[in-house]
């Protein structure tokens, strides 16, 4: 891009008090960030998608303070930033925590407490909902809204739109570099379907998928069956992070898991996969119960984060990494399954973010995992993406596969998901199987 657009768009009028929406490109606000960067630094304020990547303290308090410190402000003045932030978005409860024991949606808001606490002129939001549940975004949507009317400029690089759409002034869609359009708040929310796909939007309104919600045609498939009885854990000295967790599972189904941040829900799934040992209840598959090591055997996981999951040096060694026999032949169908065929000889860390995550599905299907777990798959997605991991995952359910899929994005639920279990204060609501009156239920619940 020029950057006589980007200075355009800076500049454009009026700036004072505006949101502006850019949901397709991150290179405008790259070269924003990188623009006078001496004068920017203490008039602008950056919250980027993944929190790690800005985070110098160990502590939530300390990080808070980190940015106001830099800036040498009075040491009063940097305590009553960070109370100020703790009260409006309502981290007290985060304080005083360990950065390595919050949950990502928390380390998000953290995120955004930590740039709030330095009150920039200008604010640039990088996929600020991706971790967060709906209480949590709900509550961005608020303090955008309080900035925007106290004059503040917001830009906002985001593929969900539902919690902005009262909230822009201007839309601008960016393709191969270049602004293809520019929308009003009227225009852009009100696009065809047709239209919005064909531009690879998701939608303002994911609770109107809720309404022409057709239920899936289902039998259960008694091939494999995954039942958790009565499962409850906490960390050392801390309370219960769940308890009482009971389901089953089917072959062939796609369980969604819900919950707000902090609930569980990858606690969950690191112990459903053998990673963590429950501290009570008890975990079987086809009526056998398993210890953590048989259950690791079992499933795979598929991480929010998939650098952390990648070991080999080419993509093909990647899906044929552990197995013992010769598997030339299954890993050369599901690269061409995955459409990486032309990647095989890549490395995994030179791959795109979603090239990344199809190379960790095509290795749980080389593997021939009877149970795939998926934490947040469709995390900063835009449609077309989200739309490529639901066919997989349908592809998958359709092998009898077994699919637990935590997610926080209501349309890709909706989509995908052929029941849910809800995660809550006091333990788990059983298989809902995904109907219109439950998906009526939870579209209430997220979205009012």
């Amino acid at each position: 891009m020029e950057e006589a657009q980007i200075k355009q768009i800076i500049e454009r009028q009026p700036l004072h008090g505006s949101a502006l929406l850019d949901p397709r490109c991150k290179i405008l606000l790259l070269v924003c960030i990188g623009f006078v960067s001496y004068f920017l630094a203490g008039q602008l304020g950056t919250v980027f998608q993944d929190p790690r990547s800005q985070f110098f303290m160990t502590d939530t308090t300390r990080e808070l303070a980190f940015g106001c410190e830099n800036l040498g402000l009075p040491r009063k003045e940097t305590i009553d930033r960070i109370a100020k932030a703790a009260k409006e978005l309502e981290l007290v409860d985060y304080l005083n925590r360990s950065i390595f024991a919050l949950s990502s949606g928390e380390k998000q808001q953290i995120a955004i407490g930590s740039v709030y606490a330095l009150v920039p002129k200008v604010y640039i939001f990088d996929e600020p909902s991706a971790n967060l549940d709906y209480a949590a975004t709900k509550r961005l949507a608020e303090i955008m809204g309080k900035l925007k009317h106290a004059g503040y400029t917001i830009f906002v690089v985001e593929h969900r739109f539902y919690y902005l759409r009262d909230l822009i002034d201007r839309a601008f869609l960016i393709q191969n570099g270049k602004i293809e359009h520019e929308f009003t708040r009227e225009q852009f929310c009100s696009l065809p379907e047709e239209t919005r796909i064909s531009y690879g939007l998701r939608t303002a309104y994911p609770e109107r998928d809720a309404e022409h919600y057709q239920e899936k045609p289902h039998t259960k498939d008694e091939t494999h069956r995954l039942e958790v009885h009565n499962l409850s854990f906490a960390y050392k000295k801390g309370p219960d992070i769940f308890h009482n967790v009971s389901f089953e599972a089917h072959a062939g189904d796609v369980i969604g898991i819900l919950g707000h941040n902090g609930a569980g829900k990858t606690t969950l799934l690191s112990i459903l996969t053998g990673l963590l040992k429950q501290q009570r209840g008890e975990v079987c598959f086809d009526g056998k119960k398993l210890t953590p090591r048989q259950r690791r055997a079992l499933s795979y996981l598929v991480m929010q984060d998939t650098d952390y999951q990648l070991f080999a040096s080419s993509v093909e060694e990647e899906l044929s990494l552990g197995m013992k026999d010769d598997c030339k032949e299954k890993v050369d169908e599901t690269l061409k399954a995955l459409e990486l065929s032309d990647y095989r000889e890549w490395h995994p860390a030179s791959l795109s973010g979603g090239q990344k995550q199809r190379v960790t599905i095509g290795a749980a299907i080389v593997k021939g995992s009877p149970v795939i777990y998926f934490d947040e798959p469709t995390s900063g997605l835009d449609y077309d993406s989200m739309v490529r991991v639901s066919k997989l995952i349908e592809q998958l359910s359709s092998s009898g596969v077994i699919v637990f899929v935590v997610s926080h994005d209501f349309e890709f639920i909706v989509r995908t998901c052929t029941e849910v279990v809800q995660l809550d204060d006091d333990g788990a609501i059983q298989n809902q199987r995904l109907s219109p009156e439950i998906l009526k239920t939870l579209s209430e619940k997220y979205f009012n």
